[in-house]
């Protein structure tokens, strides 16, 4: 016997309540016309690989990122400047 047991109860339930119990998952009169709304380029023929470059984003996100790795945490900062004022007698 598992551990991990296979499934669960169903705790599905299908609640009818008020005045007019309508439930529709699909649309409801006559379909005359499927439409279908693709905008894109779409590949004709085999696609064997597919690359994609981003170009939303800006250029300023990019680099706030690098910087915000690179460069060191407040904390850091502000212990560098307490050295700096107390001319390295801070033992924070």
């Amino acid at each position: 016997m598992s551990l991990l047991g296979g499934g669960g109860p169903n705790v599905a339930a299908n609640v009818q309540a008020g005045a007019e119990n309508n439930q529709t998952g699909v649309q409801v009169g006559d379909i005359t016309k499927a439409e279908t709304v693709y905008s894109g380029v779409a590949p004709s023929g085999s696609v064997g690989s597919l690359n994609i470059s981003n170009q939303d984003i800006p250029i300023w996100v990019i680099l706030l990122l690098i910087l915000g790795w690179v460069l060191p945490s407040p904390r850091e900062i502000w212990i560098g400047l307490l050295k700096t004022v107390t001319l390295g007698r801070y033992r924070g």
